[in-house]
């Protein structure tokens, strides 16, 4: 055997072995008892709403896409997201996350209206596109435009930091009971 086998079998104490450890454990626990406490922090998803967000919390694409929710009320839900990160090709932000900012709007929205016996399956999103967003942050407001016992319909107004209107988007959601 070589002195170099030797030297790292030399080299192992319990004190390293510990810190061998350390540097392979998944990061720190969290203390609260809700498993996506972090995610739905950094989210704005009122504290209110967390019982009902426990088997996904948000999902990963929020997260993903930096939305951040700033109102959350059965009338009216608004939440904002960085153009950065969020472009096309051509540098302005991509139609595809103004698509998927609307269906998270409209989705948590109608899973508000339907809590806590149904939950929101999307059968319907279409999105109209008026301007590019290019910099800073766009903001989507949801509103109802329907609240039933079996479906809902919100729109979506996306604007830019200007007021200008991004995109128009329209959901709709059927509303399954929670068995």
């Amino acid at each position: 055997m070589s002195d170099a086998g030797v030297g790292l079998v030399v080299s192992l104490t319990p004190e390293s072995l510990v810190a061998m450890n350390d540097n392979f454990t998944t990061g720190p626990t969290q203390s609260s008892a809700h498993p996506f406490e972090r995610q739905l922090t950094e989210c704005g998803i009122p504290e209110s709403m967390w019982p009902f967000l426990r088997t996904n919390g948000v999902g990963e694409l929020t997260e993903k896409l930096g939305i951040v929710f700033t109102e959350f009320t059965r009338d009216q839900l608004s939440a904002t997201m960085p153009v950065a990160g969020n472009t096309q090709v051509y540098g302005i932000l991509h139609g595809g996350a103004s698509a998927a900012l609307a269906e998270t709007l409209g989705s948590m929205a109608a899973a508000l209206h339907g809590a806590p016996t149904s939950q929101p399956v999307g059968v319907d999103l279409n999105i109209t596109h008026h301007k590019a967003g290019r910099t800073g942050i766009v903001t989507a407001v949801c509103t109802p435009v329907h609240l039933g016992r079996r479906s809902t319909c919100h729109e979506i107004v996306i604007s830019n930091e200007d007021g200008q209107r991004v995109a128009t988007a329209r959901i709709t959601n059927m509303l399954l009971p929670i068995e």
